[in-house]
């Protein structure tokens, strides 16, 4: 009677054992802050419902980087639910070990059933390659170095540059600023008798009262330059106010007749070159003003 209740006893016991989730690490070592992989799964009667633990379950001491599912699995030994956690661990224990639970709902609540404990080592110490030489051997290749940009050194050019810049201008900037204003306005004088000349030699000899137009334009141009007034806008009233010269005012009267009657003069050539000795001379002027400024500022 005796060993038939121990015989029972022991068959529940292993059928017990053999209901219970499978759990295991898929590797025998770990390392401190390095990804592994556990192992859990269910054989379990179809009609039953089971739940496995998600990512927010306790995984002491070990935490959860992620899970993945697999397609429940059926034939006639029963259902087969498996899933696979993406674990890591920080703790510096050599052997560490995980149980998780499965939960079976019943009519009343969800009952956990736990799988047997499973270990895993903590390797601490990186894997040492022997080596059966105990001879030293020289590195002797050159390792490239990355060129780095020196801003002290660029800082400092561009204050000394900066300086020196300043320095100059002190001294001689009036003297380069006068040279300069001079060197503007003889290469517009230059620009402005070539253009003129052009247009005079082709109002010459094509007998045209555009090109002669066009000449008077270009002279009030150079001249709104010259003498900084609006004379590109002024009609020849308003010129000679500014510009009182007996000449210059019968050019313009001589000019005015061929552009708006559109017949030329016999006295169109020497009306230009009136034009042309007018923009000289306010050109030798400005130089002159130039020339004072500078030699006003060497005497004070």
């Amino acid at each position: 009677m005796v060993v038939g209740l121990f015989l029972v006893l022991l068959a529940q016991v292993v059928l017990a054992q053999s209901d219970r989730p499978k759990g295991k690490f898929m590797t025998d070592t770990i390392r401190v802050g390095k990804p592994f992989f556990y192992s859990l799964s269910y054989r379990h009667d179809p009609a039953q419902e089971v739940f496995f633990p998600d990512t927010t379950f306790n995984f002491s001491p070990f935490q959860v980087l992620g899970q993945e599912y697999f397609i429940t699995q059926t034939d006639e030994r029963g259902s087969l639910d498996s899933t696979v956690y993406k674990l890591i661990s920080f703790e510096v224990t050599p052997i560490q070990l995980l149980s998780l639970p499965v939960f079976v709902m019943n009519n009343s609540d969800c009952t956990a059933v736990y799988t047997a404990p499973d270990t895993v080592l903590l390797r601490l110490l990186p894997e040492v390659v022997k080596n059966d030489s105990l001879a030293l051997q020289a590195e002797t290749k050159v390792l490239p170095l990355r060129r780095q940009f020196n801003y002290s050194v660029f800082l400092g050019v561009v204050a000394a540059v900066t300086g020196i810049s300043l320095l100059i201008y002190w001294l001689f900037g009036r003297s380069i600023n006068r040279q300069w204003q001079m060197f503007q306005l003889q290469r517009r004088h230059r620009e402005f008798v070539r253009t003129f000349n052009r247009l005079n030699r082709n109002a010459r000899e094509r007998n045209s009262v555009s090109d002669a137009e066009k000449a008077v334009i270009v002279w009030k141009k150079y001249l709104e330059r010259v003498e900084e007034k609006p004379f590109a806008t002024y009609t020849t009233r308003e010129i000679l106010d500014n510009i009182p010269d007996e000449p210059l005012a019968d050019a313009l009267k001589d000019i005015d007749g061929t552009i708006y009657g559109q017949v030329r003069s016999k006295n169109m050539d020497v009306s230009l070159q009136v034009l042309r000795t007018v923009a000289l001379r306010s050109y030798r002027r400005r130089r002159r003003e130039i020339a004072q400024v500078g030699k006003e500022t060497v005497e004070a």
